[in-house]
């Protein structure tokens, strides 16, 4: 099974070109669509979730139309947006059995929340409200509902977006279990999100995609062209004006800029390990 996505473009009526021409084939398992705040990446999750039309383009899922067989694609479809609403006092095991007769599921439905409660470790919180859930259950039990009638298409908006360490982790671990069987895009402006968890990328920016391929292939183009430095805070204007500087980010109070070059440009540069955050950050600078 494999998404198909080809020439998709959408304007808004405030004249913002979200999506530009954007062409990309999504394997299953793992698939990671990383970009910045205001990328593109939720109106190309919302298009494909049927909730959002687009200007012109073509997504199939199988032998599916994703933009003319919108009832067909909802019954493959599990989505977990990047804010979902719930009735904040109605208990988990409520809530999924609610959604669950709302997908038609009426034979078995006890059965199938408990074992979705079971699989995301929600079963012993099955009582509680909503409400009282820390973020990290409720990003669990966003997977249970996106999981009820067994979807080919699972999508996830941004879904570790103020998750501590360790809710962040078991949140990778489900979704890395999910993944196995399913298509599921995991939509993100965290590096780490991709790096830990997808065989496949994209980075997609101002609407226009700039990488589709594996994350090794991306850092392999990028060997031996990363150069690292610490500086002073008075020196980052005078290098970002010298060198091409993907990335400036603080460590232990002092400036560590990474810049782009084809060879050593000296200076008291040294060769970096390149890492993902090196990919996005040169992709979205247009190098490479």
């Amino acid at each position: 099974m494999e998404l198909t996505i080809e020439h998709l473009s959408k304007r808004y009526s405030n004249g913002v070109q979200a999506l530009d021409d954007v062409s990309l084939i999504i394997p299953t398992g793992m698939f990671g669509l990383l970009g910045p705040n205001g990328a593109g990446k939720s109106t190309l999750m919302r298009i494909l979730a049927t909730l959002l039309e687009s200007d012109s383009g073509t997504a199939t899922l199988g032998q599916v139309d994703v933009l003319k067989q919108k009832d067909e694609v909802r019954k493959r479809l599990g989505y977990l947006p990047q804010e979902f609403g719930v009735y904040p006092k109605v208990s988990a095991y409520e809530m999924l059995s609610h959604i669950a007769l709302l997908k038609g599921i009426t034979v078995g439905r006890k059965e199938l929340v408990h074992a979705l409660l079971q699989r995301v470790n929600l079963y012993d919180h099955r009582r509680k409200s909503l409400s009282s859930f820390s973020g990290g259950m409720k990003q669990r039990f966003g997977i249970a509902q996106a999981l009820i009638g067994d979807p080919q298409l699972i999508i996830v908006d941004e879904p570790t977006a103020g998750l501590d360490p360790g809710e962040r982790n078991r949140f990778y671990n489900l979704l890395s279990e999910i993944g196995e069987n399913v298509i599921v895009i995991l939509s993100t402006h965290i590096v780490e999100d991709v790096k830990e968890l997808c065989p496949n990328m994209a980075v997609i920016d101002k609407g226009k995609l700039l990488y589709s391929g594996s994350p090794e292939n991306a850092l392999s183009a990028l060997n031996g062209k990363i150069w690292s430095r610490f500086i002073q805070k008075s020196e980052v204007e005078n290098f970002t004006n010298n060198y091409r500087v993907i990335s400036t980010r603080m460590v232990s109070g002092r400036p560590l800029i990474h810049v782009f070059s084809e060879s050593d440009p000296g200076n008291g540069f040294s060769a970096a390990d390149v890492d993902l955050e090196d990919v996005f950050f040169s992709k979205i600078a247009g190098l490479n």
